[in-house]
């Protein structure tokens, strides 16, 4: 039943006139970004609002570590524990401070790896879990193909510049998108600071989120930033809004913090589907409110908005009668649509 719904929304959709449905509001100017390549993705409704270069292959930096955390929560617990080798230990830029020898629980070094994007960390998990760096990077490929990502080609688990490393910011938002639905690694995302037991020499071991927009931007809950000479800045960001979720991707910007209040601005007032959809199907009430007759959900209604009309010419469509299925449609609207719409 849900589907003869939802097609016969479709058959609304159809009839809609070339010029659109009249709407009380107007999605405003996309934002003017520095970043080479960005995305904009409503998760609730499975719709990327808006994009620019979001194909394009380009080296990720330290946003690399959403995939190592994915998985390393595919392959070992929380609680198991890591011993900490010199090559772990010696890997450089940001780091959270471990020593060789340490014993430190998989949940810890995660923590380091998500709130101050350790590489270090990233190394000892990648050790853990695939026996070697490289045997990690064959696991992150894997997981690459099981998140269907087409533009992503993973070498290590930190993101520090490397020949043969890279992705696109659609892949980045599917991998944040999935990152989001393990609850361990969500609240990880959204954590602002963390205090470890001091190094060996006793010296506070202490975790700060490199993510500015956290308990700053209203709403945004994560995920992951990320810097290198050839990545240039780069920011997953990951906003609730309402009863919506979004996520924006910038890579390679001048500005990532600012690019993405930008582009989190322009999907939380983008107009979606429901006041488009619904007012022709809306009756006046008093005093100049409307009430919907017919309600969509906000998947539907985006679903529907990606539907683009062909140019004259190019389409052609079959006899509906000749379809079992467009026969069941037939007679559930006219069960459905004169109750709900009336007229014959």
């Amino acid at each position: 039943m849900k589907s003869l719904r939802f097609l016969a929304a479709c058959a609304l959709v159809a009839v809609i006139p070339p010029g659109g449905l009249p709407i009380s509001s107007e999605t405003p100017d996309l934002p003017d970004l520095t970043a080479t390549a960005w995305a904009i993705y409503d998760v609730d409704a499975g719709v990327n609002l808006a994009s620019q270069n979001a194909d394009e292959e380009r080296p990720m930096a330290s946003v690399t570590k959403i995939m190592t955390a994915l998985v390393v929560r595919d392959h070992v617990e929380m609680d198991e524990r890591v011993r900490i080798t010199e090559f772990a230990a010696a890997t450089g830029e940001a780091e959270i401070g471990i020593a060789p020898g340490e014993l430190w629980t998989v949940k810890d070094l995660l923590t380091a790896v998500l709130v101050r994007s350790g590489n270090d960390a990233a190394v000892a998990l990648a050790e853990y879990v695939g026996g070697s760096v490289e045997g990690f990077a064959d696991m992150m490929n894997a997981k690459a193909d099981e998140l269907g990502l087409e533009g992503s080609r993973f070498v290590n688990p930190h993101g520090l510049d490397a020949d043969g490393h890279y992705t696109t910011a659609n892949d980045l938002v599917k991998m944040a998108v999935a990152a989001m639905e393990d609850p361990v690694l969500a609240r990880m995302a959204r954590t602002r600071l963390v205090k470890f037991r001091p190094d060996p020499a006793g010296v506070d071991r202490i975790a700060r989120s490199t993510n500015k927009l956290l308990g700053v931007y209203p709403g945004v809950i994560g995920f992951k930033t990320g810097f290198t000479n050839r990545a240039g800045l780069v920011l997953v960001s990951v906003m609730e809004v309402g009863d919506r979720t979004l996520v924006g991707v910038v890579m390679n910007s001048q500005a990532h913090f600012d690019d993405s209040r930008e582009l989190l601005d322009w999907g939380a007032s983008a107009v979606t589907l429901r006041d488009a959809l619904l007012a022709p199907l809306a009756i006046e009430q008093g005093g100049g409110s409307t009430q919907a007759t017919i309600r969509f959900t906000n998947a539907q209604q985006a679903r529907m908005s990606s539907v683009k009309a062909l140019a004259d010419g190019s389409f052609a469509v079959s006899d509906p009668t000749a379809s079992g299925l467009a026969e069941r449609i037939e007679q559930w609207l006219r069960s459905q649509l004169p109750v709900t719409l009336g007229g014959e």
